[in-house]
């Protein structure tokens, strides 16, 4: 079985874990293990109470509060702590998820407990992890291990969804909890989450594991639990009840590829890249290479870069005697992206630098510095980050106002994107499912949706038909921030996705 292309290595800091081993940058690393092992659960909501993390479950610590049903206060804030009771004045719930299965946070109260049932009832207990009035659901995230906090964002964003329909009322006059799972960067311990909440909780719903292939001989076992997550591994994403809202395929888009040989000409067949050099990197890579080969382009140096690494000097030397005139690289991480961007600056370089997604980071631009102007970056999601782009697209407002409310002050990364639309996915199916909806019903209407893109947060893809997004966006560092340009709204959808073999 070929090892997964993963995601383009994801964006933010250790995506060039999906190697195993790969570095986050200090300033990562820091605002992680200060968020993950705080003693502090997290900070209150719109009115709500922050809680104190407690207890050595793994769990990542939550709290309900607010006047007027407010978000999670404390979010996803401990990697060793459990939760405590989140107060509030008119509807909060209690907090705090433990790993090993301990209390499920409620992600959001609301001011008189949410919606009525519809007439006739929700009929109460009518599957596993659902009552009258919750339905609670697994995440299982890489929390602690060898980089705490790692994917942090995964429940973080879970949990802002949840907030934002319990906010509403929830389903069906039933609040959604969330009981997570701290994966711990250890395929044991993946397998271990999953069998403990499987049999607990309603589906699994926004994780983001390295080792979900892991998880997914558990889940093979457990065909009848839906699991929303956007898988890694190959294995865990050619799973029946995996639905992921940007499949992953061994491959690349072409839209991108095809605007830089038609923008830059020769240099399109003048390509110098860097890679992670473990688990999935060289695929990614190796994918992306026969698509830019399919177009006519040409490589003239790749490397493989090991966590290790951190100066890129004699890549950007080999690539000036090898003729280079273009950088592109797309299997890599931010911080190591920004190391490259310098050495190029200080060699001189003037080739047009190029990222494939991993750019749109908030700690790119101040790491790079000047060497950051004038980078081009093509992605496949929102500037979900970017103020501006709040203003022009609702559902980026939404996710930026809802996750300060979970986790207030917390870096937005593309992990907290995957976790809110799995959320979002999942509650789009579980409202067509209806009220009395059990495990199977649910799986059946997400086996209905071929169109998703998160109200415009995402690319557009096809999660039941297993099939990756081909749209995207480019953007451009000025001045020291991220700005679009093509097209200034929405997406780019030309150039089909090349499915390498």
């Amino acid at each position: 079985m070929r090892k997964s292309p993963l995601i383009p290595l994801i964006l933010v800091a250790a995506m060039s874990m999906t190697a195993c081993g790969a570095r986050l940058d200090s300033d990562t690393r820091r605002a992680a293990a200060d968020g993950a092992l705080s003693n502090d659960g997290g900070s209150s909501g719109d009115g709500g109470t922050s809680v104190t993390g407690s207890g050595t479950d793994g769990g990542a610590a939550g709290a309900v509060g607010g006047t007027d049903g407010g978000a999670a206060g404390g979010a996803a804030g401990g990697a060793t702590g459990g939760g405590a009771a989140g107060g509030s004045t008119a509807g909060g719930a209690q907090g705090g998820a433990t790993a090993g299965g301990g209390t499920a946070a409620s992600a959001g109260g609301t001011g008189g407990g949410g919606a009525p049932a519809p007439a006739g009832g929700n009929g109460g207990a009518v599957d596993v992890g659902v009552t009258a009035d919750s339905i609670t659901l697994g995440n299982i995230s890489d929390l602690s291990g060898p980089v705490p906090g790692l994917f942090q964002g995964a429940v973080i964003g879970t949990q802002a969804y949840y907030a934002k329909i319990n906010s509403e009322g929830g389903i069906f006059g039933r609040q959604l909890k969330i009981k997570v799972g701290d994966g711990q960067l250890d395929c044991d311990q993946n397998k271990t989450q999953h069998r403990a909440l499987i049999p607990k909780t309603f589906a699994l719903v926004g994780s983001f594991s390295l080792y979900d292939g892991c998880g997914q001989a558990v889940l093979k076992d457990s065909p009848e639990i839906p699991d929303i997550h956007n898988a890694l591994a190959q294995n865990a994403l050619n799973l029946p009840n995996n639905f992921s809202v940007a499949p992953l395929r061994y491959g690349w888009r072409t839209g991108p590829l095809s605007y830089y040989k038609k923008t830059y000409g020769a240099a399109f067949s003048k390509i110098g890249t860097i890679y992670a050099d473990a688990g999935g990197g060289a695929a990614t890579w190796q994918g992306c290479r026969l698509a830019i080969e399919s177009l006519g382009g040409k490589v003239l140096y790749s490397r493989g870069f090991s966590p290790t690494d951190t100066d890129f000097t004699a890549d950007i030397v080999s690539m000036q005697r090898a003729g280079v005139e273009m950088i592109y690289v797309i299997a890599s991480d931010a911080p190591t992206f920004a190391r490259l961007t310098q050495a190029a600056k200080q060699q001189g370089v003037k080739w047009p630098i190029i990222a494939g997604g991993i750019a749109y980071d908030q700690g790119f631009a101040p790491r790079a510095g000047a060497a950051a102007e004038g980078v081009i970056n093509d992605q496949q999601f929102a500037l979900f980050f970017n103020k501006d782009e709040a203003s022009r697209n609702p559902a980026v407002a939404e996710f930026q106002k809802w996750t300060d409310k979970v986790a207030p002050g917390e870096k937005k990364d593309l992990f907290a994107v995957y976790g809110w639309t799995s959320a979002q996915l999942f509650v789009q199916a579980l409202r067509a499912a209806g009220a009395k909806a059990k495990r199977a019903d649910v799986m059946a209407q997400l086996r209905k949706i071929t169109k998703f893109d998160g109200g415009g947060l995402i690319a557009p893809a096809d999660p039941a038909g297993k099939k990756p997004p081909t749209c995207w966006i480019l953007t451009k560092i000025e001045r020291g921030q991220f700005k679009r340009v093509d097209p200034q709204s929405g997406y780019r959808c030309d150039g089909p996705y090349f499915f390498a073999k």
